[in-house]
């Protein structure tokens, strides 16, 4: 496989969201070629094996610069921790996970359902709204923001300035026209998490509370501590990364109130199927569709030889309905038993350390629908159109406005 042996027909460019979200084109090409070079320099997986096997083998292929443009570096203090490697990453990860951990989630179920209440309460109220600006899009960052410690008060603002920064050219070139790094790009996002930084400092109890404090206070016994710099960059990297989770609670709520799927009366009547629908949505609807890595050193992968530099495209998407590995995997199905786990979390050195916090997320907000809106008590507007959000990596609806039908009339005659 060399890039003068690109299939036309199979190639696409790494932006063309008409490809790369064409989940017809994707199965073609998991079926024609599962380790294609779509263009010069570029290699898409799209089977199972091979994306799970890429995710695993950190040491051939290397997660820096993972989200940035071809040729721009950051310092390590700006690299989110998707984008390093070891030794720093693996160390970083092990502090993190202490924060990140099932009982840590569990601890948060309270917080969040009473964050959901209230906003689909707000929709109740008006008899109507968008589920996706009102719900699904900002709940995962207040949760994110409230695991930091961030002050409930404060987390639209810090959500907002993230919002911005996700849609700036920062993750892409580590700037923007207003400066370098998130100081110089978003001074009133770094000022505040900064401000919150600097109040913990000082321990004030034996085990840090929250993921702010347990950066800023764990010190290692050889005296290794994470600078401030990065602890901001991480937690801007913590809060950003909620947008994948918005986007599975936006495909689960679409399934929701699409009555042809039947699927809001089948959780209803089985309220232990809720998780299984959660993780059955991350497979067959990947939030995130893709992810890259670079090549280390000259390899082969699926068979094919890779060269060192390649970036890798990681078919998560694609890989999550690989018909050697599910049953029936263009369909959603809350029945499946032994099958491996989906990739949508990742796999190996780098699975996403919020998984647990996103299935929680999941969870609630499925639970909370069906006691605010049960099956039938909010639908899709009339003229309502489902549209991919307009982003890079990113699966799930762009909205999702709703309304409170009219009750029924009584029918009574005089």
């Amino acid at each position: 496989m060399t890039d003068s042996t690109i299939d036309n027909e199979l190639g696409f460019d790494v932006t063309d969201q008409r490809r790369t979200k064409d989940w017809a084109f994707l199965a073609r090409v998991r079926s024609e070629c599962p380790v294609s070079r779509p263009s010069p320099g570029l290699v898409f997986t799209a089977r199972y094996e091979d994306t799970a096997q890429a995710f695993r083998d950190a040491k051939s292929f290397s997660s820096v610069g993972d989200m940035r443009a071809p040729g721009v570096t950051v310092s390590i203090d700006e690299s989110f921790l998707g984008e390093l490697d070891a030794p720093l990453h693996p160390r970083i990860r092990r502090l993190l996970l202490r924060g990140f951990t099932p009982a840590a989630a569990a601890r948060s179920e309270q917080w969040t359902r009473h964050n959901v209440r209230r906003r689909l309460a707000v929709i109740a109220d008006a008899r109507g709204g968008d589920l996706m600006a009102q719900l699904a899009i900002p709940l995962p960052g207040s949760v994110a923001a409230h695991e930091l410690g961030i002050p409930d008060e404060l987390h639209d603002e810090v959500m907002h300035w993230c919002d911005e920064l996700l849609h700036s050219t920062w993750p892409t070139h580590g700037k923007t026209e207003r400066g370098e790094g998130i100081a110089g790009a978003f001074p009133e996002l770094a000022a505040l998490i900064d401000e919150q930084i600097a109040m913990r400092r000082t321990p004030t109890r034996d085990d840090p509370a929250d993921l702010l404090a347990l950066m800023v206070q764990t010190v290692e016994a050889d005296g290794w501590r994470i600078s401030e710099h990065h602890i901001r960059t991480l937690a801007v990297n913590i809060l950003a990364g909620s947008l994948s989770a918005s986007y599975m609670l936006g495909n689960l709520l679409y399934r929701y109130l699409d009555e042809s799927t039947g699927f809001a009366r089948t959780i209803s009547q089985d309220h232990s199927l809720i998780p299984a629908a959660v993780d059955e949505s991350l497979r067959c609807e990947a939030p995130v569709m893709f992810l890259f890595r670079t090549a280390r050193k000259a390899t082969t992968l699926g068979g094919c030889p890779i060269n060192e530099g390649d970036h890798l495209m990681l078919g998560i998407g694609a890989a999550n309905r690989d018909p050697e590995v599910y049953t029936d995997p263009e369909e959603f199905r809350l029945d499946r038993a032994g099958e491996p786990e989906h990739l949508a979390f990742g796999a190996g050195p780098h699975l996403c350390l919020g998984n647990h916090l996103t299935r929680m997320v999941g969870r609630v907000t499925l639970e909370e629908m069906l006691t605010t809106f049960p099956p039938g008590a909010l639908e899709l507007v009339a003229d309502y159109e489902w549209q991919c959000v307009d982003h890079l990596m990113e699966y799930g609806p762009e909205t999702l406005e709703v309304l409170v039908p009219e009750a029924p009339r009584s029918g009574g005659g005089s």
